[in-house]
């Protein structure tokens, strides 16, 4: 399976990544530390995600299916400490295994999902943390909590849901934003407006998480103030079908 991928440089990809994390958290006045790299592992296989824990890698995101839960135990095991995201929609017949094996779900965005979660927390008697996935944008198709919606979510989240502790919010942009640099930016800006106004005020933690930016547009997302980004094929290549 590797040698389809043989010319993927992950070690390289990985530093080249810090280095473009680096050069943004400048320009909006913070450091690389302060941002939080979370590495998009779906669909990429394990001999391509080892060498990347090993150089320093501290966060993995995934899509919990079958595929993932094959390659956890061996995740857990060259990086005992490595923090599981939960990314993409999460289905009601997986929140078990996400709750019982994952650090924190990135990708909540229903009050249905956000029940079943803390049930099954309940179960377990832990407290799992989320971040809420909201779409700020005006396209026809949201890939998330508008923001009504979100308060909603949060009055429900301190009203009843004692196992949840949310940790911020995520963030796609809408893909016909991607090819228009400026209208990116002001998606990425007006989602941190909101965040600073509307949300962290909302939040009962230290560091309130802002997740946006992907591959192709995580450093205009860090200059507009996120705090974390998930990256896959920038650092891994491409993904197998």
């Amino acid at each position: 399976m590797l040698n389809n991928f043989k010319d993927v440089d992950v070690e390289s990809n990985y530093y080249s990544v810090i280095q473009k994390i680096e050069n943004s958290a400048s320009k909006s006045g913070r450091s690389v530390e302060d941002i939080t790299l979370v590495g998009i592992t779906k669909k990429i296989e394990k001999e391509r995600i080892f060498p990347v824990l090993n150089v320093g890698l501290k966060n993995i995101g995934e899509v919990v299916g079958t595929e993932f839960k094959r390659k956890l135990p061996d995740i857990k095991a060259v990086s005992p400490s490595a923090v599981v995201h939960v990314v993409g929609t999460l289905q009601s017949n997986k929140v078990k295994f996400a709750v019982t094996n994952c650090d924190i779900i990135q990708s909540v965005n229903s009050l249905r999902i956000l029940n079943a979660i803390n049930r099954r927390a309940s179960q377990l008697r832990k407290i799992i943390p989320i971040l809420l996935q909201v779409d700020y944008s005006n396209c026809s198709y949201p890939k998330g909590l508008n923001l009504k919606e979100t308060k909603k979510v949060l009055q429900t989240i301190s009203e009843s849901c004692e196992h949840v502790e949310t940790r911020g919010i995520m963030t796609i942009a809408p893909l016909e934003y991607e090819t228009d640099p400026k209208i990116l930016r002001t998606f990425f800006a007006k989602t941190h407006t909101i965040f600073q106004e509307e949300i962290m005020k909302k939040l009962e933690v230290d560091i309130p998480i802002l997740s946006m930016g992907m591959s192709n547009d995580f450093e205009i997302a860090i200059e507009e103030g996120s705090n974390m980004v998930r990256i896959g094929t920038a650092i891994f290549g491409p993904r197998h079908k």
